[in-house]
């Protein structure tokens, strides 16, 4: 149908026209059609995604090998796969395991700290393993305290807050690193392939992590505002805890072997220049990504023993949605299709002050983020247009897209936004309504804490907004 419709006339930037092409049609037009089958799941989303990379072909916007090599070869996939291999070596391994019983023996018997502890234990690992993975092996240690102290689902504030602390502590901490969340890396490669700007892990985590500390606590306490604790203090000393913890003895083979592998990768990560000047040629953040993937399988270092088990830990699947997702997004730019499109519904954005731009890109991408169930997509979406909206209004690209991608990862409103946001909901414990009610809050909180992590520390991370 928008294939069909009248050619719009262009929009003007003083006395340059800003067209709609008829290739820039056929891509909005697919893409429509994919985020239709997004929103509605008609058919599994990496099947969207592929079926995108098939579309475009036949309509010859681009050949086959592009879309494939645009899509599949981009170097996000490299890193999504290496970051899904470590979370999952983490996992396996028992590392991750280890480090929540231990930061949880330390919270003692208040309610209100416990239900803080698991947001901090959830947001600092989910930096590095993925949010589904990290509300997975949460759910079961908070449903244990909770049948321990008698609260039942549905009925029990504690219950309500410490299920959804889970849900917040992991998107909050998939904010906070560029391995935390597909959608991170995706924007960062946006940035690199569109407007050709260089933008490294640690400059991610020099707005990424501020932010991610100053919505824990403001989080916390207004979670706890919102569900009261029945209880100041719970019924059961955290012995349970403290004995699981104890029963895994001393660190094992493979958790040292992990956790080895994990400070390489990190080091090299945040390194950046200075990496390529010791070892005398770059390691770029996919790289460091499939390094540390590969060195998990390495003899003296090996954590999987075969293939088949580290791959049924990586989303295949997710990989696909993110790499058709691009291929779009990719069009989307160089047919001229995001410029008209940012130009027309955004340029006003261009007249508002530095930090109310960011504050409204951030808040455009949590209204998207009620409809679309996945992070990627939202990112694949929306980022385009947002580098587009950049560049023509004479901005430093980084500094919407970075927002935008950390924004995409916080599915705070509907249970369904994010799988992440369901294993909590399993559990019982609260409703999809409250869920809502105190997401729309947490939501205008993050928002105003990454517009503010932007503006103070976005001239340490290449996005200045004040220049």
């Amino acid at each position: 149908m928008v294939i069909a419709l009248p050619t719009p006339p262009p929009f003007y930037k003083g006395e340059e026209a800003i067209p709609l092409t008829q290739n820039a049609k056929v891509v909005m037009g697919t893409l429509c059609f994919a985020v239709i089958m997004w929103m509605t799941e008609a058919i599994p989303f990496p099947a969207t995604s592929l079926g995108l990379i098939v579309l475009l072909h036949i309509m010859n916007i681009d050949s086959f090998g592009n879309l494939v090599k645009s899509g599949v070869g981009n170097q996000s996939i490299m890193f999504l796969m290496g970051a899904m291999g470590l979370s999952a070596a983490m996992t396996e391994s028992g590392l991750a395991r280890r480090f929540m019983l231990w930061m949880l023996t330390k919270v003692g018997r208040r309610t209100d700290r416990i239900v803080l502890a698991f947001m901090l234990v959830g947001m600092l690992t989910s930096m590095w393993v993925t949010d589904m993975a990290v509300a997975a092996m949460l759910v079961p240690l908070g449903v244990s305290i909770l049948q321990g102290s008698g609260c039942k689902p549905l009925e029990s504030n504690f219950g309500r807050a410490l299920m959804i602390a889970i849900v917040w502590g992991a998107l909050i901490g998939g904010t906070a690193s560029p391995a935390g969340c597909g959608a991170n890396v995706l924007a960062m490669q946006y940035v690199r392939d569109i407007a050709h700007l260089d933008v490294s892990f640690a400059q991610w985590m020099m707005v990424g992590v501020p932010g991610a500390l100053l919505m824990v606590p403001l989080g916390w306490f207004f979670l706890v505002k919102a569900f009261p604790p029945e209880f100041k203090e719970i019924p059961i000393a955290l012995d349970t805890i403290r004995d699981e913890l104890r029963s895994l003895g001393s660190l094992k083979i493979k958790e040292i072997r992990t956790l080895i592998v994990f400070v390489v990768m990190v080091v090299l990560w945040l390194g950046g220049s200075h990496v390529e000047s010791v070892l005398g040629f770059k390691a770029p953040e996919a790289f460091v990504a499939l390094l540390g993937f590969v060195l998990l399988f390495m003899p003296g270092l090996r954590v999987f023993e075969n293939w088949k088990d580290a791959s049924r830990s990586i989303d295949w699947g997710g990989l696909i949605l993110i790499a058709g997702g691009i291929s779009a997004g990719m069009l989307l730019a160089s047919t001229g299709a995001a410029r008209w499109i940012a130009w027309g519904a955004l340029s006003e954005v261009g007249s508002l002050h530095p930090v109310l731009r960011v504050l409204a890109v951030i808040t455009l991408v949590e209204l998207l983020k009620i409809f679309f169930s996945s992070n990627s997509v939202t990112g694949a979406v929306v980022m385009p247009l947002i580098i587009a909206l950049a560049m023509n209004i004479g901005m430093n690209p980084w500094v919407l897209a970075g927002p935008a991608g950390i924004a995409s990862s916080l599915a705070f409103i509907m249970v369904t936004s994010s799988p992440t946001n369901v294993i909590p909901y399993s559990s019982g414990y609260f409703r999809i309504s409250e869920f809502a009610k105190v997401g729309v809050v947490i939501t205008i909180i993050a928002i105003l804490c990454v517009t503010f992590s932007v503006s103070v520390f976005g001239r340490f991370a290449g996005m200045n907004i004040w220049v």
